[in-house]
């Protein structure tokens, strides 16, 4: 049970992946923390970072903790990042509070409109780092306008050129309001966000970094690190780790001790990683709503739940993310509202459906069905005739061994009412001749067609 929330409340009454326990054990680590922390919580595309943001914010809301939700995405255009954390907190301030936080946002422009997130990384990494270091700390604190420093740099002798200076004034004075204006006011901002609250802590959880352009993606990283490395705020970032090293890889190059980029920044990594069984629950859950007209058999082997089990199995197989999934469903689910006279075999699309998004070959043990091809139909049909005319010597009994193999693994496919195989005349055939002969040219390419028409619609 998670400290002080009450159990009669169901934020994961739509969760499919079991995040529910690990809300439950996060919220419990972070009502542990004290001091400025930053966690990443970790998930490939398409693994519910989204979902499990949304269910576990209300979650730690109902716990009495402060939290601010971020969609970096939205801002990504918007300029600076310091200004969108800023601008976050004040958003979440009550009413009354709103003057001291539109201080806090003023201080916040400031900063960026005499450097911000330029003058952060000289000031990490310019080579006047020594000689800045030495006056920062004597000098930056007496500066209050421009003036000063003028005068300042005036007595630091001749020789210097208008750039450098102009430089070191720049960064001097971002200097002084990322040391005390900006401290002090956040401080106050946050005494503000968490008055009449059990809480001191104001968790931030950012969303959607991943899907940022590199350069905001990173410059957000810095601006969370670089001003609110204070006690009080807890970030809670949602990514894709994966990318966003390979992006930090693709700016700054590979590191010399291969130091994670990601591990410069955050202070605690975990992971949303759903089991295997709760991946093919919430797979299934979903394929269960297929809605089949006309099935292409009468027996539970073409059944929306045979489907929805396949579905399963293969999600698990082929470890695609959730959207993908959804996404190969929905192909499926079109397929089926589009030809609804048509009859079709459902597990049969959702194999095809899969095997196309998968981009490779999936074993066909998932649904022996998918060997029944036009060419092994034509393969099989030939040999067994050259053995009957005695073309070429072989078994007694051709037909015998032919349906044999059928039986072995695709005996449903041999009792399937008459109009699916199309016969030519009202004869009646061997087994093997209805499905190899007569099934095989027209069952697994009118499924192929069906799902490459709703292809071509979708968006």
């Amino acid at each position: 049970m998670v400290l002080g929330v009450s159990p009669l409340t169901d934020f994961w009454k739509d969760d499919l992946l079991g995040y529910k326990k690990v809300g439950d054990s996060f919220t419990n680590l972070v009502k542990t923390l004290d001091g400025s922390k930053v966690i990443s919580i970790e998930a490939g595309f398409g693994r519910g970072k989204t979902f499990f943001r949304k269910a576990w914010s209300e979650q730690l809301r109902a716990s009495d903790e402060i939290v601010v939700e971020i969609d970096a995405q939205k801002s990504d255009h918007s300029g600076d990042p310091l200004i969108t954390f800023v601008a976050a907190l004040v958003e979440a301030l009550p009413r009354n509070e709103q003057g001291q936080g539109e201080k806090v946002l003023e201080t916040a422009k400031k900063f960026a409109a005499i450097g911000g997130r330029a003058v952060a990384r000289i000031a990490l990494r310019s080579v006047a780092d020594e000689f800045i270091g030495a006056m920062s700390d004597k000098v930056s604190d007496q500066l209050h306008d421009f003036d000063t420093l003028d005068k300042v740099l005036t007595n630091l002798g001749d020789g210097m050129s208008k750039a450098a200076g102009q430089m070191i004034a720049t960064q001097m004075a971002a200097e002084r309001v990322r040391k005390t204006e900006l401290p002090e006011q956040l401080k106050a901002l946050q005494s503000a966000l968490t008055a009449g609250s059990n809480t001191k802590r104001v968790i931030i959880i950012v969303d959607e970094l991943d899907r940022c352009r590199p350069t905001y993606a990173i410059a957000v990283l810095e601006a969370m690190k670089f001003v609110f490395g204070q006690s009080g705020f807890v970030f809670c970032l949602m990514v894709n780790a994966e990318y966003l090293e390979r992006i930090a890889q693709h700016q700054f190059g590979v590191s010399a001790d291969d130091e994670k980029y990601l591990d410069k920044f955050v202070d605690l990594r975990l992971r949303l990683h759903p089991k295997e069984d709760n991946i093919k629950s919430a797979v299934k859950d979903l394929a269960r709503k297929l809605p089949l007209v006309t099935p292409f058999g009468e027996g539970p082997e073409f059944s929306v739940e045979k489907a929805s089990e396949l579905a399963g199995d293969l999600a698990v197989e082929t470890n695609l993310s959730m959207r993908k999934i959804k996404r190969i469903l929905l192909q499926v689910e079109l397929a089926m509202r589009c030809y609804p006279t048509q009859p079709l075999d459902a597990p049969l699309l959702v194999f095809l459906a899969f095997t196309l998004s998968f981009g490779g070959l999936i074993d066909s043990k998932f649904l022996p069905r998918v060997k029944i091809t036009p060419e092994h139909g034509a393969e099989m049909v030939a040999k067994i005739q050259s053995i009957n005319d005695g073309s070429i010597k072989g078994e007694r009994d051709a037909t015998g061994k032919a349906s044999y193999e059928l039986s072995n693994f695709a005996p449903e496919l041999m009792k399937l009412p008459r109009d699916r195989y199309h016969y030519p005349d009202e004869r009646n055939y061997h087994e093997w001749a209805k499905v190899y002969q007569f099934l095989a040219p027209r069952y697994i390419p009118s499924h192929r067609e069906a799902l490459g028409a709703i292809a071509d619609l979708i968006v």
